[in-house]
């Protein structure tokens, strides 16, 4: 499936260029925002919000099995009826906690996503800046998400417009 999505941007490419020269440049938004302060500043709040909810989470998880436990050690004293009923509780209690652990998960991603906004959105921003102060017709990502290199290579490494689109993010 990426080789397709490679292909038909390539053959795009090709098509346009047989009728114009177009100029691409490539850049590195990986390498951008590791660099950024504002991106470090999300992690650390990211970071934060996972140890307080971890914690959280730790805590009932280890209530849980511990009442587990010592529904398993008294089990045997108790009716059928009783069994029954305590081991729905318990079934219940996990099930609530497999919920909140889901919801946690999600709390997060919306979190990260709400806080990366503006500064991607900045670095879109500074990308066209520099691809038009360059004449840059396409601008390229240098890796899919998953590390696989797009641009394999450049003859001319200006390129590579990471290093502006990162003066630009770094001056405002």
């Amino acid at each position: 499936m990426k080789k397709y999505y490679i292909a038909v941007l390539l053959a795009a490419i090709v098509s346009i260029s047989a009728n114009a020269q177009i100029k691409i440049g490539y850049m590195n938004p990986s390498e951008v925002l590791s660099q950024l302060d504002e991106v470090a500043a999300v992690e650390e709040e990211i970071q934060t919000l996972i140890e307080t909810r971890d914690a959280d989470l730790i805590a009932k998880s280890t209530q849980l099995q511990q009442d587990l436990a010592t529904y398993e050690e008294g089990m045997a004293v108790l009716s059928a009826e009783a069994r029954a009923t305590k081991e729905q509780e318990l079934l219940d209690r996990n099930t609530e906690l497999e919920d909140e652990r889901e919801n946690y998960l999600n709390e997060i991603r919306q979190k990260r996503l709400q806080l990366m906004s503006p500064i991607l959105d900045e670095m879109d921003a500074a990308i066209k800046t520099v691809a038009t102060e360059m004449g840059l017709d396409l601008v390229l990502n240098e890796n899919t998400s998953y590390g696989d290199a797009i641009v394999f290579y450049s003859a001319e490494e200006r390129l590579n417009i990471t290093s502006q689109v990162l003066a630009i993010l770094k001056a405002e």
